[in-house]
């Protein structure tokens, strides 16, 4: 029996099992109304924010549709391993899953646009990108290529530049790094002669202390804690330029999602752009206390890089995605959206955000 005809099996013995029975026994009380049982898995591990707040989308999906779209979460390695959650659902064996686009590069040279780009959108920039221009409309000319639907569930805010047993003052220290970094922030160590090595989370830590890797960026104050990073690493570099704001996602396979009537895809886009804004929002408060505790009870090391260091990160990042776009149509139709939008943001901001935090900070 094959991998994927097992986790059928099982899961139709185990989630459609008490429907039948129930139909069987009680049969006038079957409603009349077509009822549909998803199974959704994550990339994500049960633990931490991301784990409780894809749990609580899919709770409050099947809550308010009283049942009608019942969705039940496996976390990773539950069901399947992190990384398989794309191929599950793109083949229709699951009908829900979470995670972040480029974990997918492999499956499409755009895919890894749609998280972000080094030195591109914020949190606040990119949502205003998806819903209010051209981002959800090239997202999905991505993902329904693969027989999928896209939408953007979270974000992780400006994320830091991560954490690191050696200081880096020059790009050359990145050089023969074993370091975890996804997407195309990865992509640009790589041109420094860093090894970069894509990981799931839950094989972060053990991985640094085995010595498999070096050092690793993860999320942010509040997931790093959680994750003891600050255990098994010296410093912590920021600014996250690698991952101004990073998207999560909900992708649906596509017949699955055509089979939903009108109201029940309403409800559940409606509830993904709320995931989308409460992960934001709860990152950037979790953050606010976590990167206190790590300064203050912990004494980690917080390092920025150096403007030199910046300065050549930023002019090699535009160089590198320049170049990965040019390789694709759709990369490079993504790109140069992106790219537009974000000049556009940069000019409004500079007027509004940044002004606004630099005045903020003048007497303290």
């Amino acid at each position: 029996m094959t991998r994927r005809k097992f986790i059928k099996k099982s899961l139709s013995a185990s989630l459609f099992g008490g429907a039948l029975a129930s139909s069987l026994f009680f049969p006038n009380i079957v409603s009349s109304k077509k009822k549909h049982t998803w199974v959704a898995v994550s990339a994500f591990d049960k633990a931490g924010i991301l784990g409780r707040s894809f749990a609580r989308l899919c709770d409050e999906i099947t809550r308010i549709s009283e049942g009608e779209l019942n969705i039940r979460l496996f976390h990773a390695n539950e069901l399947v391993g992190a990384f398989e959650s794309f191929d599950v659902v793109q083949s229709g064996t699951c009908q829900m899953g979470f995670g972040s686009p480029y974990y997918w590069t492999g499956k499409s040279p755009a895919i890894s646009f749609l998280s972000g780009i080094p030195f591109g959108f914020n949190q606040q920039e990119m949502a205003a990108w998806f819903y209010h221009g051209d981002g959800l409309k090239l997202a999905n000319k991505v993902y329904n290529e693969l027989n999928l639907k896209f939408f953007p569930a979270g974000n992780t805010g400006n994320q830091m530049g991560g954490w690191f047993n050696k200081s880096i003052n020059e790009v050359t220290d990145f050089k023969g790094l074993k370091f975890r970094m996804p997407g195309l922030g990865g992509e640009v160590l790589k041109s420094y002669g860093t090894n970069v090595v894509l990981l799931p989370g839950p094989d972060v830590v053990p991985a640094i202390t085995s010595g498999t890797i070096d050092g690793t960026e993860w999320i942010g104050p509040a997931a790093d804690l959680g994750k003891g990073l600050h255990k098994v690493c010296d410093y912590y570099y920021y600014p996250g330029w690698h991952e101004p704001g990073t998207c999560l996602e909900s992708f649906i396979n596509l017949d699955s999602w055509n089979k939903l009537s009108n109201g029940l895809q309403k409800l559940v886009e409606a509830s993904c752009a709320k995931s989308n804004s409460m992960i934001a929002s709860e990152f950037f408060a979790r953050n606010c206390f976590a990167v206190k505790k790590l300064k203050d009870q912990y004494n980690v090391s917080f390092m920025r890089y150096n403007d030199k260091v910046l300065k050549l990160l930023k002019r090699r990042s535009d160089e590198v995605v320049s170049e990965i776009a040019a390789k694709d149509k759709l990369s490079r139709e993504l790109f140069e959206n992106i790219i537009s939008f974000r000049e556009l943001a940069i000019f409004w901001s500079h007027y509004s955000e940044a002004d606004y935090l630099n005045a903020r900070i003048l007497n303290n």
